[in-house]
């Protein structure tokens, strides 16, 4: 049925000539057959009793084969429905109706897929989105049990225990200390959890460049950090997400090559047909492959001062920017790679 699809009108109006001809000389044979009109001389096989049955069968079986096109013709489009919508039932994302140049039956077929397809994105950005918030609440649930565990014990052995004054003031700042921690943490969250829907514009590749120069203009290692881009490449995004990703990026290959006298840091844009790609590479310290994706696991860090959300803030931005956010490290080059779909 795939092939009707594609002319589907031609088909349906040259079915419906054949059945109106094939009924039009099933009757006419009929009528001959009965009528009381001698036989002309001039053709007796066709005047004939033979004659007339054999043009009777002809057009009924034509007749006949032209209904059952008709049928399965009319019953095309329901076919394609059914498909449809047993497509979105299933969740098949690779389901497509077949292509069709017919001026009636194409237009439907494309809205068919289109709708498939948005579908599809959808549902892939809210699995997306479930993981994303489910590895947040495991590490928030781990978090909190850790902090929570010795706020309970001390507590507990505060009111059991005949405690010094001392030992009282000591208690009550470690559960500060901790209560501290709990609140440091809960911010955090709320960085990764409430970031604002982007809000979209043309930004040329170079103009970002400028504006992040001059937000690290006055920190310590800004000459170390050089831009390039080929040709004149221009995202459609939020400048300033895109920039908070960036300056997390940069900000932690400072950190990498401080203290090294050769440290320096990289930006590099470029454009194909497809995608645009900002890469932010340093010559710091390698990290290690088994790292390469847990890095942007929320609040996992391999500093001690670190709080663990830079990178993962970073993926999530390009996460709603429909791109993706990679980390290669092998000699000489640690590289951070934003993919952006042209």
């Amino acid at each position: 049925m795939a092939s009707y699809s594609r002319h589907y009108s031609r088909h349906l109006i040259a079915t419906l000539l054949v059945m109106i001809v094939s009924v039009s000389g099933l009757t006419a044979t009929l009528c001959s057959a009965f009528s009381s009109i001698a036989p002309s001389s001039l053709d007796p096989l066709a005047s004939s009793p033979l004659g007339l049955s054999l043009a009777g069968i002809v057009c009924l079986i034509v007749c006949v084969w032209a209904i059952i096109r008709l049928w399965h013709l009319v019953r095309l489009p329901l076919h394609q429905t059914t498909f449809f919508v047993g497509a979105m039932e299933n969740r098949d994302t690779t389901a497509r109706l077949p292509r069709s140049d017919d001026p009636m039956l194409g237009p439907v077929l494309r809205d068919m897929n289109r709708v498939l397809q948005s579908y599809c994105l959808d549902r892939a950005g809210m699995e997306s989105q479930r993981q994303y918030y489910d590895r947040i609440l495991r590490v928030m649930a781990h978090e909190l049990r850790n902090s929570v565990t010795p706020i309970i014990s001390l507590t507990d052995w505060m009111q059991t225990t005949s405690i010094s004054e001392e030992e009282r003031a000591e208690s009550l700042s470690i559960i500060h200390q901790q209560a501290e921690g709990i609140r440091s943490f809960l911010e955090h969250y709320q960085e990764l959890t409430q970031l604002p829907d982007p809000q979209w514009a043309d930004i040329p590749v170079r103009m970002l460049f400028e504006g992040l120069r001059l937000t690290l203009n006055c920190e310590p290692m800004a000459q170390r950090v050089s831009y390039s881009a080929q040709g004149e490449p221009t995202l459609h995004a939020d400048e300033k997400l895109v920039r908070l990703a960036l300056l997390n990026i940069v900000r932690n290959a400072m950190q990498a090559i401080d203290g090294q006298g050769d440290g320096h840091i990289s930006l590099h844009a470029s454009k194909s047909s497809e995608e645009i790609r900002i890469v932010v590479s340093n010559n710091g310290p390698l990290i290690a492959s088994s790292e390469t994706e847990q890095i942007f696991q929320p609040f996992y860090s391999t500093k001690k001062e670190g709080t663990g959300i830079g990178l993962a803030l970073a993926r999530r931005i390009m996460e709603l920017h429909g791109g993706t956010l990679t980390c290669d490290s092998n000699p000489p080059l640690t590289m951070f790679t934003f993919t952006f779909p042209a």
